[in-house]
């Protein structure tokens, strides 16, 4: 019997591809509410699509350019919406955006 593929979040953390993938459309959706009438953390800009794991916020597509090539903060800088979010970095975004 065959193993479930495991993908490793951000964070670090462990969880079947399958759960990841089958809670993104509630992920999305919740982080959209999130980020709902949110500026951009880097700049005040109010387009916030992207966020920072690094610190919790959202960011706009600008900064998160520049958080990317920064690599300090490399891997932790996602798309709010084509990046697959898993558990732990879900928990940490309702804990800083409550």
């Amino acid at each position: 019997m065959a193993e479930a593929e495991q993908v490793r979040s951000k964070l670090g953390k462990t969880y079947p591809k399958s759960e990841v993938v089958a809670m993104q459309p509630t992920y999305i959706a919740e982080l959209r509410q999130l980020s709902k009438n949110k500026c951009c953390a880097e700049c005040g800009a109010r387009d916030v699509s992207w966020c920072t794991l690094k610190s919790a916020r959202f960011v706009c597509v600008n900064c998160a350019q520049k958080l990317r090539a920064d690599a300090a903060n490399k891997l932790k800088a996602c798309s709010g919406t084509s990046y697959l979010w898993f558990d732990d970095e879900m928990q940490l975004m309702r804990e800083a955006n409550k």
